[in-house]
């Protein structure tokens, strides 16, 4: 059975400050996990329908999607170490 890549959705706005602090970690987590995941960062001022399909109500917010379905969502900052574990346990399917 081959696993199909997760994509992980960064919401985020240029203009928040916690956005700014989790992106160098979703950067670091994109670069240890590239065999099992993508990350697409998509900024809600210039997307603001695709953000509302994903009812975002608050930056930044992190969704990750497999196989077309939402399997986990976090909205705040996240240490390396937590993004890493909560992505590892949604990924392994033990949600």
């Amino acid at each position: 059975m081959s696993q199909q890549h997760a994509t992980l959705l960064q919401f985020f706005a240029n203009w928040c400050y916690p956005c700014k602090v989790l992106t160098p970690v979703v950067n670091t987590v994109e670069s240890t996990m590239s065999d099992q995941l993508r990350v697409s960062r998509i900024d809600i001022d210039q997307e603001e329908d695709l953000a509302g399909r994903f009812h975002i109500m608050a930056v930044p917010t992190l969704v990750l999607m497999q196989n077309n379905q939402e399997i986990w969502r976090h909205t705040g900052v996240l240490s390396e170490k937590e993004l890493k574990t909560a992505l590892g346990t949604a990924l392994s399917g033990k949600l």
